[in-house]
């Protein structure tokens, strides 16, 4: 998003209009007279520091906030404080924007969700024109989208270049103009005695180059775990992956120790499509549990280390209730529903139904259908990407007193 700042000085008398001109976003300049008591109670609220962040926390979109940033500095500087952000993040959740979708022959699109306001379309048509672009590019060769976190995409690209092999890459179609961000590749030869040998690779980024994370020695682990490879889930340094039986797996990738975690009241999983895990900001481990026509949503504090088995059951959904007269009378005895996705905050959820595939929102019990009458490979939520990023020395408040 390219910003301006209005630099126009306001003339004495009159209280500056503040402008804001982005992409897909303009308003007319303007000075608007007001008298001089108006003035001085409204430069006693915006003058009070306190007063004017509670004011700011209590917009309710992003965006406008961010437009915020242009008015003066001193708006920016209380606006790129990470303590201000974080207090806006939790008031104010990022939005789910769209839900991408591939299906299992080959197609690839981006579904806008629904009653989203005006002020995201500018984002969502910049995402569609990205991916087009992407697809076009990647026409005559393997392309697929692994996984999609705050604005950054990973994807899995094949090609003659590239001697056919898989590679991993970061994308962003939030800022077209930045190139793919390739990822180390690195190849490793089966020891002897073993027939296969799976990898998790854990990489940073550091002042633009790819480090690797220290190696732990091998473990031996039981071939159904194998089944649930893609069910990782990498919360601060701690990785959780869900087994076969009645526990998660976690690897804690400071100490390079593993530990497990009991699943809650005896709880097993025999089917990969009925549990998923997720995660929320303020270290909550959840659990989507699908039980016949109800799911059942867990949280665990992966903070209280002493405790391998504190979950509290939040939320149990009927969804016979839920989908209303989306329900079929015979979803009782014959309907197929599995998880397709599991979102963050356990605020929502993709399920597959047939050969539909619906967005469950849990905390507001709204259904909307997502693609419907195919086979859909793989659904990645599009979250707004948050917080916002500022300079580094805007963000450290070292040119804004």
């Amino acid at each position: 998003m390219e910003i301006q700042r209005n630099k126009k000085k306001p003339r004495k008398g009159a209280a500056m209009v503040a402008v804001v001109e982005a992409e897909g976003a303009s308003q007319d300049k303007g000075d608007l007279p007001l008298s001089p008591g108006v003035m001085d109670e409204a430069s006693r609220v915006l003058g009070n520091y306190d007063l004017l962040k509670e004011i700011l926390l209590s917009l309710g979109l992003h965006i406008p906030l961010v437009h915020g940033t242009l008015v003066c500095k001193r708006w920016l500087h209380i606006i790129a404080n990470p303590e201000f952000l974080g207090r806006f993040g939790k008031l104010h959740l990022p939005r789910l924007l769209a839900s991408y979708v591939s299906t299992m022959s080959g197609c690839h699109m981006l579904v806008p969700s629904q009653g989203l306001p005006t002020e995201f379309v500018s984002i969502l048509s910049r995402a569609k024109d990205y991916f087009s672009d992407l697809e076009k590019n990647w026409c005559s060769d393997d392309f697929d989208v692994l996984d999609w976190c705050n604005g950054q995409v990973l994807i899995s690209v094949e090609n003659s270049i590239m001697d056919f092999q898989h590679r991993l890459a970061i994308c962003t179609p939030l800022n077209p103009t930045k190139d793919f961000t390739f990822i180390p590749h690195r190849q490793l030869d089966v020891p002897q005695g073993y027939i296969k040998m799976d990898i998790y690779d854990f990489f940073y980024e550091k002042d633009g180059a790819w480090s690797y994370n220290h190696i732990s020695t091998m473990i031996d682990l039981p071939s159904r775990w194998l089944q649930r490879k893609n069910s990782g889930l990498l919360i601060d340094t701690k990785f959780y992956m869900l087994g076969p039986s009645k526990y998660i797996l976690g690897l804690d990738l400071v100490s390079m120790s593993l530990f497990i975690i009991d699943l809650p009241n005896g709880l097993e999983h025999s089917n990969p499509e009925m549990l998923q895990l997720s995660q929320e900001e303020d270290s909550k481990l959840y659990i989507f549990h699908l039980n016949g026509l109800k799911l059942h949503i867990w949280f665990h504090d992966i903070n209280n280390t002493g405790n391998t088995s504190n979950w509290v059951l939040i939320d149990t959904i009927s969804f016979l209730e839920v989908f209303g007269h989306i329900a079929n009378p015979s979803w009782d005895s014959e309907v197929d529903i599995k998880i397709a996705r599991g979102g963050n905050s356990g605020d929502f959820i993709y399920l597959h139904v047939d050969d539909d595939v619906y967005l469950v929102h849990i905390k507001k019990r709204m259904v909307e259908k997502v693609f419907d009458n195919g086979k859909v490979f793989r659904v990645h939520p599009f979250m707004m990407a948050w917080p916002p990023t500022f300079t580094k020395k805007i963000m450290m408040g070292n040119i804004l007193k």
